[in-house]
């Protein structure tokens, strides 16, 4: 066993592979100092669960290691006599051991920091690094101790390290052979240090590959979560206020007639409420791509605007079921769209997105919340398996089973063109249709659309309504046929059998860019909202609503004995109308949206109001838009949305 431990560090490629093992098996041992300290955090995970994350986590691990020291192994295995000297071969070895070094601190600080917020380090990061003296006053004063034994273990790895580094290989006999094998050294590098052969590097949201927060932590490598976290821009994390104060404003938006905040800790949580008990019924949303308010004519004609002619299916079941003529996308972006409808959560600027960090946290999900009711759940989108790391996040969010583009049949003459997101609607529709039909009741099933998405193309001449060459014919063609695709599938579902005893949530991810008056701000996040189906009264509905109010709308409709935690109300509770509120992120502003009118902030100072608003009704906006802002941020930092199940 020595003599060939001792061949093998003697071989350039056996001491590369030691090197990279060196580099993998502190991971592997930290994730397995994560369960034993931290067992009642993963106390719900079976063997196999445990396995697979061990299993799954050797890609984040993969993936740092070949990223920090990808290069300095490429280096040593250089075929030239010079590169075989004991100096450059030292110089890039030691480089190695120091970088590890940094590995296992950086391993070390996370799970520590596990143990207070019940996650690994995310963005927040940025901001205890920005007070670095108080931090390393708290580290020497609590950890003098760990940081000894840290030290001595480090000399003492160094003794180790040399012998690792001895004997220096000899150069190659054949020096081209070598040569033509590091392209595809690092061509395997590359793959290992993006995940795999994916679309995107590998990111944080992938640890949760399943529907169980504690195996994605498992999984997850506490450095891998803080490089990426570093590498963001700092949150712009701010206190306006005292923690009270910034309460007591926030929840009298979140207030209606049976809330209840029990925990000062967690001040977006609110406390069960059992409802009478009533028959749950199935429930399906369509998060539609780009279904702005104004191109609906249901919508239009509550603007006295004329018709389009785009939407007539959508405009039919308008009339069978409630539509919400004031509300409003929390997000310029699906995935901001995303976060709110099934989280009823912002995304911040500069805070991590859903799938890049932000599924770390104990969250309100829909999917969980309706899977914990005893429904069978299903996720669908019509772009690629991976666009936007839906995969993953429906994973996260409670879906048992998840479609994407590859996996859904073209039902029509030609497929979608390649790089165009994905499959058509009807397409995904479809599939939708006969996943819910076998599907166990009662289901809930998320669909999110691609069609009218940029570059607006339809399968046919069909949808060919507008002859014009501008962006936005091509845009209503677009909606002309997703909005066909809508009727198809409603028209299955009736055949299906359990389109009776569905409700159904129709509302747009975002605005689109063809918006009128954009320099009146509630325009740029205006979409529809639907709610058709049994017990639902139907109407126009003027309260004032957004993204953030679905999930505990659909907790009330649905009659589910569940907590909930975020800045949503439902839309069926008619206490408190005046302070219904919709805040949206546009970049770096916030954007606070009132039945008085509206008030902008970038967390810096204010950057525009509405014009008959007067000057004390703008700064209690403001006070209350910054109060909301500091609880949300700071839960969402701290891991402080939702307690833990057993608390």
């Amino acid at each position: 066993m020595k003599l060939a431990l001792s061949a093998l560090r003697a071989h350039p490629f056996g001491r590369i592979a030691i090197l990279l093992l060196l580099f993998l098996l502190p991971a592997t041992l930290m994730r397995l100092v994560l369960y034993l300290g931290y067992h009642a955090d993963f106390s719900g995970l079976n063997a196999l669960q445990v396995i697979a994350a061990f299993f799954f986590g050797l890609r984040f691990d993969f993936s740092m290691a070949v990223l920090i020291v990808g290069i300095p192994l490429l280096l040593m295995l250089l075929p030239f006599r010079w590169s075989h000297h004991v100096a450059w071969q030292g110089l890039w070895g030691w480089l190695v051991y120091f970088a590890l070094l940094i590995f296992i601190f950086a391993m070390i600080m996370d799970g520590i920091y596990f143990g207070y917020v019940h996650r690994h380090v995310g963005s927040e990061i940025n901001t205890l690094s920005a007070d670095m003296d108080s931090m390393v006053g708290i580290a020497f004063s609590q950890y003098r101790g760990a940081l000894i034994l840290f030290t001595g273990a480090a000399l003492l790895g160094a003794w180790f390290w040399r012998g690792v580094l001895r004997p220096i290989p000899t150069p190659p006999r054949r020096p081209w052979l070598r040569l033509v094998s590091l392209p595809v050294i690092f061509i395997a590098m590359l793959v290992l240090g993006r995940g795999g052969f994916t679309g995107k590097p590998i990111s944080v949201g992938e640890a949760f590959f399943s529907d169980s927060l504690a195996q994605g932590y498992l999984a997850l490598n506490g450095a891998f979560a803080m490089s990426r976290a570093l590498i963001e821009s700092p949150p712009p994390l701010k206190s306006f206020m005292p923690a009270i104060q910034a309460a007591t404003l926030a929840q009298k938006h979140l207030t209606g007639a049976h809330s209840v905040f029990p925990d000062k800790d967690y001040p977006l949580f609110q406390q069960v409420y059992t409802p009478a008990p009533k028959s749950k019924p199935n429930v399906v949303v369509f998060m539609m791509e780009s279904w702005g308010a104004l191109h609906i004519d249901a919508m239009r004609k509550q603007m006295n605007l004329p018709e389009l002619g785009v939407t007539p299916n959508f405009d039919a079941l308008a009339k069978k079921g409630r539509l919400y003529t004031k509300f409003y996308a929390n997000g310029q972006r699906s995935i901001q769209g995303a976060e709110a409808i099934l989280a009823s959560l912002p995304t911040f600027p500069s805070m991590p997105f859903l799938g890049e960090g932000l599924e770390q946290n104990r969250q309100s999900f829909m999917g969980e919340i309706a899977k914990n009711q005893g429904y069978d759940t299903l996720f669908l989108q019509s772009s690629d398996h991976g666009s936007l790391r839906f995969d993953a996040i429906a994973a996260r969010a409670g879906f048992s089973t998840y479609r994407g583009a590859q996996e859904i049949p073209n039902l029509h003459a030609h497929p979608k063109p390649a790089s165009t997101w994905g499959t058509w609607d009807h397409n995904t529709f479809q599939e939708a249709n006969r996943l819910f039909a076998v599907a166990k009741k009662p289901f809930l099933g998320f669909i999110f659309s691609s069609t009218t998405h940029v570059p607006w193309i339809i399968p046919d001449e069909r949808w060919h309504k507008y002859t014009g060459n501008t962006d936005q014919d091509a845009f209503l063609n677009s909606l002309f046929y997703a909005d066909w695709a809508l009727g198809q599938f409603i028209a299955a579902a009736k055949k299906s059998g359990y389109y009776d005893n569905t409700i159904f949530v129709i509302t747009g991810d975002h605005a689109n860019e063809f918006v009128d008056h954009v320099d009146y701000v509630p325009n740029l996040f205006h979409v529809p909202l639907l709610i058709a189906g049994p017990g639902i009264k139907s109407g126009i509905d003027e309260r004032l609503g957004s993204q953030f109010d679905i999930l505990p709308t659909l907790i009330d409709i649905g009659g589910w004995t569940s907590s909930y935690a975020g800045l949503g109300r439902s839309l069926l509770d008619d206490s408190n109308p005046d302070e219904r509120v919709s805040l949206s992120v546009r970049g770096d502003v916030l954007d606070w949206i009132t039945p008085r009118g509206w008030v902008s902030h970038n967390l810096t100072r204010r950057v525009g109001s509405s014009s008959q608003l007067s000057a004390a009704q703008v700064d209690a906006m403001e006070q209350d838009l910054l109060a909301t802002y500091q609880i949300t941020s700071k839960a969402q930092m701290s891991n402080h949305i939702h307690p833990p199940v057993t608390q």
